[in-house]
């Protein structure tokens, strides 16, 4: 039997976003390696310290997904995977199931949107890329956190604030702008997607915080109505439901993984 014949399998791929790295994850992995899942987080290429794929412009979402399917393909040779992709992993898992249907059990969405970030959220990424020509990592960190703190981010503990702080200056600039650029000018493939999950038989799940604020709700929800799939909303929770509510986001997940998801 092929690889991409094997019918059960139990290997998870999650997928970072913006800014973000593998430690996103790191709450939501023991629950689900509790629930007999075989779980890898893994950095995008320049995100964390992790080595870009070139200067700028060789960041697309088509690059970094053959990326993250490389990774899928030495994780897991001779099963697929089920793929999580958060924020802007969002759309890179999205041209990966696109591109690569055939290393795909699931695939689930969670906090991201069909297209751009909503023109309310562009600003501050048009001015971090005019911060990336003109003002070293450490600098833009600064900047960046004098800004967060003022709109009521406050990290839990020291040592969380100093790895934040590591994380983003170890990203590669040229990797940073262009997810920017991404987030800015994402087309919206939303049935092109579709089409190739009812072609593979692929089952999808959309995962949105109730509090969430990087894409609109609305547009969440018709995301998931034209994939044709589940829409979970998860109450209480902002942007990102792996650190907010682990042991809910392990639910659903392992609810999507196993089949038996009903949103």
């Amino acid at each position: 039997m092929a690889w991409r014949d094997v019918p059960q399998v139990a290997d998870v791929v999650l997928v970072p976003g913006f800014t973000g790295s593998k430690e996103d994850y790191i709450a939501v992995l023991g629950p689900l390696a509790g629930r007999g899942w075989r779980v890898v987080a893994l950095d995008l290429p320049g995100q964390g310290g992790a080595p870009p794929l070139g200067g700028r412009g060789a960041h697309s979402a088509e690059a970094l997904a053959a990326a993250v399917a490389d990774l899928a393909c030495w994780f897991a040779p001779d099963r697929r995977v089920h793929l999580v992709g958060h924020s802007m992993g969002g759309l890179v898992t999205r041209a990966l199931v696109i591109d690569h249907p055939q290393l795909v059990a699931s695939w689930t969405i969670v906090c991201s949107g069909r297209g751009p970030v909503p023109p309310a959220a562009q600003p501050n990424l048009h001015a971090l890329q005019h911060l990336l020509d003109t003002q070293p990592m450490p600098e833009i960190w600064r900047i960046k956190e004098r800004l967060d703190r003022a709109g009521g981010w406050c990290p839990p503990s020291e040592e969380v604030a100093q790895f934040c702080a590591r994380r983003f200056i170890a990203n590669d600039p040229a990797a940073l702008f262009d997810a920017a650029e991404l987030l800015l000018t994402a087309a919206d493939r939303t049935d092109q997607a579709a089409g190739v999950l009812a072609a593979h038989g692929i089952p999808a799940a959309v995962v949105t915080g109730a509090l969430d604020d990087a894409w609109p709700l609305a547009e969440q929800e018709e995301m998931a109505e034209r994939l044709g799939a589940p829409w979970h909303v998860l109450p209480g929770i902002a942007h990102n439901p792996s650190t907010e509510d682990p042991q809910g986001m392990a639910d659903v997940l392992d609810a999507v993984f196993r089949g038996t998801d009903r949103g």
